[in-house]
């Protein structure tokens, strides 16, 4: 895999979803955009955490990873309910083909073209968003270089490259040049506001022009807060420039598990880690509660998912940093040091 350097790809741009880079920070509640630009010189939070995404240690550089245990096979399980909805459709096409007037076939257009997205359009835009797609797309942060490596992907092969690789390049950027804000979206509906919190790092073209080139983001949205994303923002800070821990006390390095069965891929999707179904109630997740009482709908979901989520991995291709990034980060650390 080639690395490229600062600014080098063609294809390295901001994210259409970021707002302008010198939009005015909001607080309004049903706002969403930028609501905090983090200054790497002042503390974000009273404490930093790497919020379980740190996948590797090195002298001075840690890796993050940006994919969960069991977050694939929603893409598998959305292809299975769109084929179930269309051929359902297609049923009723069927039926009223049978027995229709000419004002009857004219309108069944806008059927045959609902059932079409149905059977071939969201099933296949669902699998390829997940199959053979790459392993992980980990972050490094590199103090002693002060540079930020990512993997990433621009771009997909399309419907000719089905079933191959999705492209990944390995980008190079200066740390000065990288700048961390909070950004919200919020959802308002009748007597409630769902805000969604995402920690952004947006690339900078040079100390001259502050145009932006690139962004990337990490953690979980589903899962970030506000004071959750500015401690783990903090944490960065941290070590990028006080030369702070690799890891906080008490936390301990992500473990990415490969179901290597179909049966491993339901247990992640059901989030079970072993140790019986009372062990699976007192890990704090909702996930069985929800499968126990409503069984009919969270059954078949986590069911359908864990295949997916089998099928991901086993189709997944490795990724490997360049030799240039391996060179500048080192051997990896044990966990206890």
């Amino acid at each position: 895999m080639k690395l490229y350097r600062h600014g080098a790809h063609p294809e390295q741009r901001a994210s259409a979803d970021l707002p302008e880079p010198k939009a005015p920070l909001q607080e309004s509640a049903n706002f969403s955009g930028v609501v905090n630009r983090f200054d790497k010189h002042a503390r974000a939070h009273e404490n930093g955490m790497s919020m379980g995404w740190l996948k590797r240690k090195y002298a001075d550089a840690v890796e993050f990873t940006r994919v969960a245990d069991g977050a694939r096979g929603l893409g598998f399980f959305s292809s299975c309910l769109s084929t179930a909805v269309g051929l359902i459709g297609l049923w009723a096409l069927g039926t009223v083909w049978l027995d229709a007037s000419l004002f009857e076939y004219i309108i069944s257009v806008v059927w045959i073209v609902f059932v079409f997205v149905a059977l071939v359009v969201i099933p296949l835009f669902s699998i390829r968003a997940e199959l053979f797609s790459p392993e992980d797309l980990p972050v490094i942060f590199d103090r002693k270089h002060r540079k930020v490596y990512q993997i990433t992907r621009y771009s997909q092969p399309g419907l000719k490259g089905l079933f191959k690789p999705w492209p990944t390049v390995a980008l190079e950027y200066d740390w000065d040049l990288v700048d961390a804000q909070l950004n919200v979206q919020t959802a308002v509906g009748p007597n409630m506001a769902k805000r969604q919190h995402s920690l952004w790092f947006i690339v900078r073209r040079s100390a001259e022009d502050d145009t932006p080139i690139d962004a990337f983001t990490l953690g979980n949205p589903f899962v970030l807060n506000e004071g959750l994303a500015s401690a783990f923002w903090e944490h960065i800070r941290r070590f990028m420039e006080e030369g702070g821990p690799h890891v906080v006390r008490g936390e301990r390095l992500v473990e990415l598990g490969r179901p290597e069965t179909m049966w491993e891929g339901i247990k992640q999707a059901a989030h079970y880690k072993g140790g019986g179904l009372r062990q699976w109630f007192r890990d704090g997740s909702l996930i069985p509660w929800m499968v126990i009482l409503l069984f009919p709908v969270f059954g078949p979901m986590i069911l359908l998912s864990g295949i997916g989520n089998y099928l991901a991995y086993k189709t997944s291709t490795p990724v490997q940093w360049p030799q240039e990034v391996l060179d500048a980060v080192g051997e990896p650390l044990a966990e206890g040091n």
